[in-house]
């Protein structure tokens, strides 16, 4: 590797930590849920606003994300985000009430636009043939975030249960404990706000907005001295303008141009392929599902096995992008997924759940009112949403209310092994292939001209259904449809997305931007 390279490479990885704090986000709020639901009477519909919360906020940053980052640059728009992880931070470790929660978890949200806009940035940086696996280094944080956040929520919590005198000390028990798991974001964003400063501001944009004499400068940095003026002028040809920056009318227009449609639909498609194989909800909710299974004590264990199998096919990935093909990889991990998701499906389906009187006892009733469950004992029940109406129509609102946390844990009899491996195999899956393909896409497909708005439009579009939608639904779905049917219709997410890629997706890999361009025109207005 030489100079320019590593310097391509180092700009990027500072750039894709975004990735890795956004990983932490989205992952350390799923240890908090039992906590917070007690300390302030979440409703489950609630519970779900509490995860999806920076989904919210994210879909008001993408509104001007775009302008901001053609406005003032990617590298301004990257230090303002990395500012609002840091106040999100602070604030959700301090919150005191469901409220206070839901806005400082709404302006983390506004940072998330960190993902759309590493990739604009790492895209426009990164030489065509390290594109895929540097642009892949955002999802690779991510996971290694995401598995940071289970280790840090599996010590947390297990030290709050432990109880020994130094974590007394600092407050660190089981009131107390969800907000240390929020506050652990404090430091990463700290740093991470330092290190932008570092990074150079992007060539396109720099030419995009006039400064061309900056942007050889930059370019002598990230590639070699005989490649830059013929990348230069590349960089012109495709922006056609080296004066101003085009309005987000012109943009627009030219997002839905004729020439466009192309790849207008496969960024549309996969930002609407992603989410909806419910892999945020899954990470959200992890410990939650292993619970469903019956393991209350190994929930966290298992989120940590989970994603450290996950960041090993994200490695996997980032070391074969550029080799196997984008179109490839994306097509095989639909195809994965689909089939993970069905197995998870099959598991909850044929499960069992039975109240006895030891479950009684698992459940914490107090021996006076182990009467009351008396219509239920023994008997069968085939989905978690049936033994949960029954409990509830048998018992009553007040004291279903207490038994509800332990109630699916202690009456499950299911195959859990079969659960776990579905779930490890869906998130190897999306790891090696859904999560990054997605970002790398949006890089690629999109001119220069019309990229920021184009890649933050998309975005917009997953942010909907990634970060509100589906994590704000799935703990109805769960209380309402059962667990079965949720991850039902997430095998069938995956299984659209396949067949809706597998007839618009070429192959971008090893391809300068501007190729992918003139292709994607060609085959627009069907000239090939």
């Amino acid at each position: 590797m030489n100079q320019p390279q590593r310097n391509a490479l180092y700009y990027a990885f500072i750039v894709a930590l975004g990735g890795f704090i956004f990983g932490l986000d989205i992952m350390l709020i799923s240890g908090t849920h039992e906590y917070t639901k007690a300390e302030f009477g979440l409703t489950s519909l609630q519970l779900g606003n509490i995860a999806a919360g920076p989904g919210y906020g994210a879909l008001l940053a993408l509104l001007f994300a775009g302008y901001f980052s053609d406005k003032f640059g990617r590298k301004n728009t990257l230090i303002i985000i990395a500012a609002l992880y840091t106040i999100s931070a602070i604030g959700s470790a301090f919150a005191p009430s469901y409220f206070w929660l839901f806005i400082a978890r709404l302006i983390g949200g506004l940072a998330f636009t960190s993902l759309s806009l590493a990739s604009i940035y790492i895209g426009e940086i990164a030489p065509a043939k390290m594109r895929g696996k540097l642009v892949g280094m955002n999802q690779l944080n991510i996971v290694i975030g995401v598995f940071v956040a289970t280790l840090v929520n599996y010590f947390l919590v297990n030290t709050a249960q432990e109880a020994p005198s130094w974590a007394q000390a600092i407050l660190l028990d089981e009131q107390h404990v969800w907000r240390w798991m929020l506050g652990v974001e404090i430091i990463p964003a700290m740093i991470w706000l330092a290190l932008l400063f570092v990074i150079p501001r992007s060539p396109h944009w720099l030419i995009l907005n006039g400064h061309q004499k900056e942007a050889e400068s930059v370019m002598e940095k990230i590639r070699p001295a005989e490649d830059v003026a013929q990348e230069i002028n590349d960089i012109k040809v495709s922006i056609n303008s080296a004066e101003s920056t085009p309005s987000l009318l012109e943009q627009a227009e030219a997002i839905f141009s004729k020439p466009m449609r192309i790849a207008l639909l496969i960024g549309v498609f996969m930002a609407l392929v992603q989410p909806l194989t419910g892999m945020n909800a899954m990470l959200a909710f992890m410990p939650m599902i292993f619970q469903q299974v019956g393991g209350d004590s190994s929930a966290f264990a298992q989120s940590v096995v989970v994603n450290l199998v996950g960041i090993s096919f994200t490695i996997l990935a980032m070391l074969l992008i550029d080799k196997l093909g984008r179109r490839f990889i994306l097509l095989g991990g639909l195809t994965v997924g689909t089939v993970a998701m069905a197995i998870v499906a099959f598991a909850f389906f044929n499960a069992v759940y039975v109240i006895t009187p030891d479950t009684l006892s698992a459940m914490n009733v107090a021996v006076e009112d182990a009467g009351k469950f008396a219509p239920l004992l023994n008997t069968e029940f085939y989905s978690d949403v049936d033994i949960k109406e029954a409990v509830l129509g048998t018992v009553g609102q007040e004291m279903y209310s207490t038994v509800e946390a332990n109630l699916i844990i202690s009456t499950a009899s299911m195959n859990g092994t079969l659960v776990f491996i579905g779930i490890v195999t869906f998130v190897c899956a999306y790891n090696f292939s859904i999560g990054p393909i997605l970002w790398i896409l949006f890089s690629e497909v999109f001119p220069t001209k019309v990229r920021a708005l184009a890649i933050t439009g998309c975005a917009f579009i997953t942010s909907v259904f990634g970060g509100v939608v589906v994590p704000t639904l799935f703990p109805v779905q769960m209380e309402t449809i059962g667990a079965a049917f949720t991850f039902a219709i997430y095998g069938v997410m995956c299984a659209i997305g396949l067949f809706a890629m597998a007839s618009i997706l070429p192959e971008t890999k090893g391809k300068s931007i501007e190729e992918i361009e003139e292709e994607l025109k060609a085959r627009s207005l069907g000239k090939t």
